[in-house]
C-alpha cells in the first residue's frame, strides 16, 4: 500500500488551489438589513419615549448625555444607508440595463458592489468596539493568549476536513467587531428609552424590577442576534466549507470567542475597573468556554443541521429553534446571576479567595453547563455522521480508480491519529514545506470526499462545486497528470451509486 509517507518532496511549485464562488450574497445582505432596521427601531423608540421626570437619583444613569463615541456611530449608521443605496441603485442599472462587456466582468462588478453594499451596513457597527480595545491595549493583550489558545482548540476540533482558517478568523473578528458593536449599540439605545416607557413612579420598587429584567431580556436578545447574525452571513456567502454541524458549532464557538474577547476587556476597563482580576478569571477562564461561545455553537449547529436538510420548514426550525435557545440561555443567565451571586458571597463569606475559585466555577455550571454539554455532545454526534459519511464517499472515490484517493489513504484519512503522527513524521524529514504539502493534500482529498458526500445527501444543492476541479486539484498535489474528463460520466455519481 503507498501511503503519503512514502512521498519524496512534493512537486514544484503547485498551483493554487481553485477559487471558490461566493454564493448567497443577497441573503447575507438581507442579514445586514435586519440588523439596520433593528438600530433603526431603537432610534424611533428613543424619538417616541415619554419624557422622564423623575427626583430619584439612581434615575440620573438614563439622563446622562449621549456618549460621543455612540454619536460617532449613529452618523456612521445613516452614511452607511446613504451609500448602500447608492450602491443598490447601481446593482438595478447593472441588472436592468447590464452595461459592463463581459459577462464575467459584469459578475466581478456585481460581486463588487454586494460586498460594499454589505460593508455600508456593517462597518459603522465596529466603532464602538475598536474604542474600547484600542483605549485599553494592555488588557486586549493580557486577554489575547487564552483567546488564541480556545480558537486554536476550535479549530482542533475539526478532525476530518477543516474550514479554512481565514473564514474561522473571520467568524472571530465579526464577533469581537461587528456582533459586539451591535450589541454595545443596541444597548445603549435601551439605557436611552427604556426607563422612559417602563419607569412608574407610584410603585418606583416594582419600576426596578422591571427595568432590570427587561435589560436582561434586551441583552439576550440583541446580544445573540448580532453574534447569529455573523454566522448566518457567513453561512450564506461561503456555504461550501459548512459541512454540517461539526463546522456551524465551529464557526459559532468562533463568534462566541471574539465577542467574549470584547465584553472581557469592557468589563475590565468600564464596568468592573475595580475587579480586573476577577474578571478575568470568570470571563477568560473559567467562561471561556461557556456562556457566549456555548449559546452561539448552539446558533451554528442550527445553521450546520440545516446545510443538509431539503425542506425549507425544516431548516427554518432548527435556525430559528437554535437562535431562541441562545436568546432563553443568555436571558436566563443575566436574570439569574444576580441571586446567584449574593448565595455565592454569602457562602464564601469568611474567604473571598475561595468564592473565586469555587464559586465562580459553580455559579458558571449552573448558568451555562447545559448549553456546554448541549454542544459538546452535538459536536461528537457531528463528528460521527460525517466520519461515517466520509467512509462511504472515500471507498467510492478509491474504487473509481482515478488515483486521487487510494484504498490504502482511506484508513489513514479517516484516523485523526494516524494522520498526525505520519504529519509529524513527513516533518521531521521534509521539515516545514513537505509538512504544509502533506497537509494541503490531506484537506483537499477530504474536501473532495466532502463534497462527494453533500452530492449524495438528501439536502444536496447548487453550492456543492464541481467534483473534477477537486480531483484535478488533488491529482495536481500528487504530481499525477490528471485523467481525461469523462463526457459520458457526471462529476459525481448519483445518490444511489455512492449509498449503495
Amino acid at each position: 500500500m503507498t501511503t503519503a509517507i512514502e512521498w519524496i518532496s512534493p512537486p514544484p511549485g503547485p498551483p493554487p488551489a481553485p477559487r471558490v464562488p461566493r454564493h448567497g450574497m443577497p441573503a447575507a445582505i438581507a442579514v445586514a438589513l435586519t440588523l439596520s432596521a433593528a438600530f433603526a427601531i431603537g432610534q424611533v423608540l428613543f424619538w417616541a419615549q415619554p419624557e422622564i421626570r423623575s427626583p430619584l437619583p439612581w434615575m440620573r444613569i438614563f439622563l446622562l448625555p449621549e456618549p460621543e463615541i455612540f454619536k460617532l456611530t449613529r452618523k456612521l449608521v445613516y452614511a452607511g444607508w446613504g451609500l448602500a443605496a447608492l450602491l443598490g441603485l447601481l446593482l438595478l442599472v447593472l441588472r436592468l440595463r447590464a452595461p459592463v462587456a463581459t459577462p464575467a466582468a459584469r459578475a466581478r462588478t456585481v460581486r463588487t458592489c454586494q460586498f460594499g453594499v454589505l460593508g455600508a451596513l456593517l462597518l459603522p457597527f465596529v466603532v464602538m468596539p475598536l474604542d474600547t480595545l484600542g483605549s485599553n491595549p494592555l488588557k486586549l493583550l493580557l486577554c489575547l493568549p487564552t483567546t488564541a489558545v480556545a480558537l486554536l482548540c476550535v479549530h482542533r476540533a475539526q478532525l476530518f476536513r477543516r474550514m479554512p482558517g481565514w473564514l474561522l478568523m473571520t467568524g472571530f473578528g465579526w464577533g469581537a467587531l461587528v456582533g459586539g458593536g451591535f450589541g454595545l449599540v443596541m444597548f445603549t439605545w435601551f439605557q436611552r428609552y427604556g426607563a422612559g416607557y417602563l419607569l412608574d413612579l407610584q410603585h418606583p420598587r416594582d419600576s426596578v424590577r422591571t427595568i432590570y429584567t427587561m435589560v436582561a431580556l434586551d441583552a439576550g436578545i440583541v446580544s445573540e442576534l448580532g453574534k447569529a447574525a455573523g454566522v448566518a452571513v457567513l453561512f450564506f456567502a461561503f456555504r461550501r466549507h459548512f459541512d454540517g454541524v461539526v463546522s456551524g458549532v465551529v464557526i459559532g464557538a468562533a463568534v462566541g470567542l471574539g465577542f467574549n474577547l470584547t465584553e472581557t476587556v469592557r468589563y475590565m476597563a468600564v464596568i468592573e475597573p475595580g475587579q480586573q482580576s476577577a474578571q478575568f478569571w470568570i470571563r477568560q477562564v473559567v467562561g471561556l468556554m461557556a456562556a457566549h461561545v456555548a449559546f452561539t455553537a448552539v446558533v451554528g449547529a442550527g445553521f450546520g443541521a440545516a446545510r443538509g436538510l431539503p425542506a425549507l420548514r425544516d431548516r427554518l426550525l432548527v435556525v430559528g429553534g437554535g437562535v431562541l435557545a441562545a436568546m432563553g440561555g443568555h436571558f436566563a443567565t443575566d436574570a439569574v446571576m444576580p441571586p446567584l451571586g449574593k448565595w455565592k458571597e454569602d457562602l464564601f463569606s469568611h474567604d473571598q479567595t475561595l468564592g473565586l475559585l469555587l464559586g465562580v466555577p459553580l455559579t458558571t455550571a449552573t448558568t451555562s453547563g447545559v448549553f456546554v454539554v448541549l454542544y459538546v455532545l452535538i459536536l461528537r454526534r457531528g463528528l460521527k455522521a460525517q466520519a461515517a459519511g466520509l467512509a462511504r464517499a472515500l471507498r467510492t472515490e478509491a474504487e473509481a480508480g482515478t488515483g486521487a484517493v487510494t484504498a490504502g489513504e482511506t484508513g489513514l484519512l479517516l484516523d485523526p491519529r494516524r494522520r498526525l503522527l505520519v504529519e509529524l513524521r513527513v516533518w521531521r524529514r521534509d521539515g516545514t514545506a513537505g509538512l504544509r504539502h502533506l497537509m494541503r493534500l490531506h484537506q483537499a482529498q477530504l474536501d473532495l470526499a466532502t463534497q462527494r458526500w453533500h452530492r449524495a445527501s438528501a439536502g444536496a444543492d447548487s453550492f456543492v462545486p464541481d467534483g473534477r476541479a477537486l480531483r484535478t486539484r488533488v491529482l495536481e498535489l500528487k504530481g499525477i497528470p490528471p485523467i481525461p474528463a469523462d463526457p459520458a460520466g457526471p462529476a459525481f455519481p448519483p445518490a444511489q451509486e455512492v449509498l449503495s
